[in-house]
């Protein structure tokens, strides 16, 4: 799995980018076929929520975005953790769920 960051120079903090990466890396181990993840980290405007952490996961060809704003980076990254993996369980969820009708062209 790739995993590209692309953050303000100096705003965002060593630790906060070491667990965003050992996040998605254990969130890989669960589930092989994550091919890559992007993570933004932005500042928008001067409100207080202006901190905004988007993460982008590429599965089988398909992609899976969320983004969320806090205070600080720091509870924008957790934000967007929990939301990321609550999507990705529910892709494997649905993934390895039976097809409602079962064709067969076998005729018995």
């Amino acid at each position: 799995m790739n995993i590209e960051f692309h953050m303000p120079h100096g705003r965002v903090t060593e630790k906060i980018v070491k667990s965003v990466r050992d996040n998605l890396i254990k969130m890989y181990r669960s589930y092989k076929n994550i091919s890559r993840a992007e993570v933004y980290f932005k500042e928008q405007g001067r409100t207080e929520r202006n901190k905004f952490c988007e993460i982008d996961l590429t599965i089988y060809g398909s992609s899976v975005s969320v983004q969320r704003s806090a205070v600080s980076f720091q509870q924008a990254t957790a934000k967007t953790l929990k939301a990321i993996a609550d999507k990705v369980n529910e892709q494997i969820d649905r993934l390895n769920q039976p097809p409602d009708i079962i064709t067969s062209t076998v005729r018995v």
